[in-house]
């Protein structure tokens, strides 16, 4: 093996990126196999492609005996009979990665025997190089987070990574904090049961520095959709005092079911921990969130939350923290709140609300990774599966930026874990309030603010200045530059982050007012109101955004502030479900009914043009801004198939339509959790078709200008795929969902269609809104998948 040169990792990576191969074919056909789709690369080993790869980062092949790791392709879509043929030949199948492939555990005999069954196209080994994250090419010395495989021997990687030279900080389950130089990364690469290493991004909360009218909130809750049958459950910084008892005025203890503290540990980057219990003192974000979900509001109703009476289960994370002198050389301060007790197995949180009753989790949270499925979304996506009534909402960040001032806010600025498939990730818009944002003249001293600087609330006329997004957050260019950060609901909060996510999935989901959302004020180090300095760090509680509207109120603004109005939303909508149709909604028809009835913005651009712009689906609100009303009015029919669908099967519905307003259909699933080596994260694959009486068909996530069009392709990146036709022609319509590719199935769905159900034929079932649908007709199985001759098999991959 040739000596890893002082060139250090990332010229292996460059090497690695512009993938080289050894066929010489030009452009590949369909017909000579599939790619496998991988974030180092993809190559389609069929058609005679092999990568070439650094030395440093490859293997040729496993010891007699020994369980090391390949990649396992079939010729197409996957057959439950297909893996059980694999599992027969002494394979373990693990992660799947498209297209129609799995990284497989076993032995080389056994990896022979894999590649002589019928349906599989190609076996080759899983090499060094598809475990490392793109990211770390420019990585020099740094914090990396290294997963081990499942089933693997944690204890003996770990020894192994320190033999290489890294330092392991922390240890927990499968996963380990590495701090490794560039040169020790090939190393960490290549010890056997090392699945996937990634760079090290810690959490941090997504406030940066309306809903009752935006929302259609109070409406919903006028007609008797208040969340009053939901438990929700917040993961933040802390409650008020730390008690139910103490939390705020206006989350009464009666409807708080639990609040539990997380301190975390020393470890890792932290020297030391102080637990201070579940309080809320540096920031008051938690009990700003949790006021947004479930607040009832003061007796004129400013601050009511979404669900205004919903139970709350909350998880307090932060506290006080110093850090090691090895940390604080990447960059961390010393000392400071952070949120320690994140577990570094995410799904352990929603374990622990879900004891509790919770079947909505609200995440105000995450880390800057630029669009990038990482190891906890994939945790959260595994969560999500094996508890598929779990609804999860996670802030999308606040990482919206213009850096080519072109007056457009730039792609890619996703967080994560809001990257993960199944949860509903929510940016902000605009809020907009008929008072103009007062604030409280009693308070004499000059406003924290960085726009407001040199102000008080009475120099201000007792109105917040709320300043442009060229002032408070550097936009260069117009129309943002001179937007102003509140006062316009159809506007986008130019902070927010924009999507797609990495693997083009339309991501965020929905939007929610964020900017100038006024919420409970944690009670403790209040400035102005007779309060000490907090003597951890003789600071004040940040005031938020602008100056306070009085002792129990204040603004805050970013995804932080959306994302519990929207969990607010989702507690309001399973209350509905549950109310109307004694129904436990899961997650998918939650987040379908969301999305199905959410509204497109018409000035998603800010340029003050209502002209819509950027029509749905688009990056910057995905499918629209949350509205409770047609959610909650009775309006849509919904199917909730727990039976799922497996590979080349297909169910289908039929509705009544009667013309004039839209026609729309929603489609969403819970999707097995991906590997974060693929570079495409679509597990299972459903398609939806939806045709006219007159026999015009369309398929899903398909369109031009906000609405559906004829044609295109069958969607394979997203587990959420819409049919909305703007004019529908009246009479019967059919829904058709296909299982394309169920590779770990059978994969349940939920359908929320905006009309009644048709009647169905003499002789079948007729599904009814308000109970899990029956198919009209019987579910059946599509065309056969080709058999290929063994003479199209390709030996198992060495490196050239």
């Amino acid at each position: 093996m040739r000596k890893i040169f002082s060139l250090g990792l990332a010229l292996l990576l460059m090497g690695l990126v512009v993938l080289v191969f050894v066929a010489g074919r030009g452009v590949i056909a369909q017909n000579q196999g599939h790619p496998i789709r991988l974030r180092a690369g993809t190559f389609v080993p069929r058609s005679g492609e092999v990568p070439v790869l650094p030395a440093a980062l490859s293997i040729e092949g496993y010891a007699a005996g020994e369980a090391g790791y390949y990649l396992v392709q079939f010729d197409g879509p996957v057959r439950e009979s297909w893996k059980a043929a694999v599992t027969a030949a002494g394979g373990e199948l693990l992660g799947y990665v498209p297209d129609y492939a799995f990284k497989v555990r076993m032995t080389p005999a056994a990896a022979g025997r894999v590649a002589a069954l019928p349906r599989v196209a190609w076996v080759g080994l899983f090499q060094p190089a598809y475990k490392l994250d793109p990211a770390l090419a420019d990585a020099g010395q740094g914090l990396v987070r290294v997963v081990v495989e499942r089933g693997g021997d944690v204890r003996r990687a770990a020894a192994a990574i320190g033999q290489g030279g890294a330092t392991v900080l922390d240890e927990s389950g499968e996963l380990l904090l590495v701090a490794a130089g560039a040169g020790q990364l090939a190393a960490i690469a290549r010890v056997l049961d090392v699945a996937w290493i990634e760079p090290y991004v810690p959490f941090e909360t997504h406030n940066d520095s309306g809903a009752g009218v935006i929302m259609g909130a109070n409406t919903a809750n006028t007609n008797g959709y208040t969340g009053s049958t939901q438990i929700v459950a917040v993961a933040d910084t802390g409650l008020g005092n730390g008690t139910a008892a103490g939390a705020h005025a206006d989350i009464p203890p009666a409807r708080i079911v639990a609040v539990n503290n997380w301190p975390g540990a020393a470890g890792g980057c932290f020297q030391t921990v102080v637990d201070d219990g579940a309080v809320d003192v540096s920031s008051g974000h938690g009990t700003h969130v949790a006021g947004s979900v479930l607040s009832d509001g003061d007796a004129a109703g400013k601050g009511k939350g979404t669900a205004p009476a919903a139970q709350l289960v909350f998880q307090a994370l932060e506290n006080w923290a110093t850090t090691t002198t090895f940390c604080q050389f990447f960059g961390w301060p010393a000392s400071g709140y952070f949120l320690t007790g994140i577990p570094n197995d995410i799904g352990d949180l929603f374990a622990q609300a879900r004891t509790a009753g919770a079947r909505i989790h609200s995440n105000s949270w995450g880390a800057n990774v630029a669009g990038v499925y990482t190891t906890d979304s994939a945790n959260t996506d595994t969560y999500i599966w094996n508890n598929k009534d779990m609804t999860v909402t996670f802030s999308a960040g606040n990482s919206g930026v213009d850096a080519n001032a072109n007056g457009v806010v730039d792609n890619d600025s996703l967080g994560a874990p809001a990257t993960a498939k199944n949860v509903i990730t929510i940016g902000a818009s605009e809020n907009a309030r008929a008072d103009n944002f007062p604030c409280d003249t009693a308070l004499t001293y000059v406003s924290k603010d960085g726009y407001q600087s040199g102000q008080t609330c009475t120099s201000m006329s007792g109105l917040n200045i709320l300043g442009t997004a060229g002032q408070r957050w550097g936009f260069p260019a117009e129309p943002l530059k001179s937007d102003v950060t509140g006062g316009n609901a159809e506007q986008m909060a130019p902070f927010s982050s924009r999507g797609p996510a990495d693997d083009t999935r339309i991501k965020p989901d929905v939007v929610a007012p964020g900017a100038w959302i006024l919420s409970t004020y944690s009670s403790l180090h209040q400035e102005g109101y007779g309060d000490p300095a907090n003597p951890q760090d003789g600071n004040f509680q940040n005031d938020g955004w602008g100056m306070p509207f009085s002792v129990d109120y204040k603004y805050f603004g970013g995804t932080s502030m959306s994302n519990p109005l929207a969990a607010g939303a989702a507690a309001v909508v399973r209350d509905y479900y549950q109310k109307q149709f004694t129904h436990s909604a899961s997650a998918a028809l939650v987040k379908g009914t969301l999305i199905n009835t959410a509204v497109d913005l018409l000035d998603e651009n800010n340029d003050g043009a209502n002209d819509n712009d950027f029509p749905i689906p688009n990056v910057h609100e995905g499918w629209g801004r949350i509205s409770l009303v047609p959610a909650t009015d009775g309006s849509r029919s919904f199917v909730e198939n727990t039976a799922g669908l497996a590979t080349g099967i297909n169910q289908t519905t039929a509705y009544t339509v009667t013309g004039g307003g839209p026609f729309k259909v929603t489609l969403v699933w819970s999707d097995y959790p991906s590997i974060p080596s693929a570079s495409v994260n679509l597990v299972n694959d459903l398609d939806l078709v939806v045709t006219a009486p007159g026999g015009t068909s369309y398929l899903g996530n398909v369109f031009s200008g906000g609405w559906s069009q004829t044609g295109g392709s069958a969607d394979r990146r997203n587990n959420v795929e819409n049919v909305y036709i703007s004019t529908p022609a009246a009479g019967v319509w059919t829904v058709r969902v296909t299982g394309f590719n169920v590779p770990n199935g059978p994969q349940p769905y939920a359908l929320v269609v905006n009309a009644p159900a048709a009647p169905a034929p003499s002789g079948t079932a007729t599904p009814t809104p308000a109970t899990t649908a029956t198919p009209t007709s019987t579910p059946t199985a599509g065309p056969p998948t080709p058999t290929l001759p063994p003479s199209g098999f390709l030996p198992l991959i060495s490196k050239p």
